[in-house]
């Protein structure tokens, strides 16, 4: 199982952009600090601002800032603007859910480390990330 490498981008992005909190910073510089392709990152921003999670400021000074304090955001936050809710198993997924689930043996241990998971990621918030870029 492997994190998606838009979610990856959208939180290196978020980073980088929490690393400056009060700056405002163009697509170019955010996606030049920690390897983001440029076209990429144009793809996860505009994800990331319809959350309210990332201001997008217009004109030749405008580019990209935290739309609140980066104690506010959590990883959880930034992982749903990007990729919606976390299912770790399809038999956990509402929409798509399995036939099996009622009786399998392997429903309750997806559905415990679901919800260790989105608990987690709900309880790191932008400013514990290391200075150095370092999750």
């Amino acid at each position: 199982m492997q994190v998606s490498r838009e979610i990856d981008y959208g939180i290196r992005a978020m980073a980088v952009l929490a690393l400056h909190e009060d700056v405002i910073l163009s697509k170019r510089r955010i996606a030049d600090e920690f390897c983001i392709p440029v076209n990429f990152l144009a793809l996860i921003l505009p994800k990331l601002v319809r959350a309210g999670l990332v201001e997008s400021l217009p004109g030749p000074r405008g580019g990209y800032r935290l739309a609140k304090a980066r104690a506010k955001i959590s990883l959880h936050d930034v992982v749903f603007a990007i990729g919606g809710e976390i299912v770790l198993n399809r038999c956990l997924d509402p929409e798509q859910g399995c036939e099996l689930s009622p009786r399998c043996p392997a429903t309750k241990f997806w559905r415990e480390l679901q919800g260790i998971t989105v608990e987690y990621l709900k309880g790191v918030t932008l400013d514990r990330l290391d200075v150095n870029g370092v999750v």
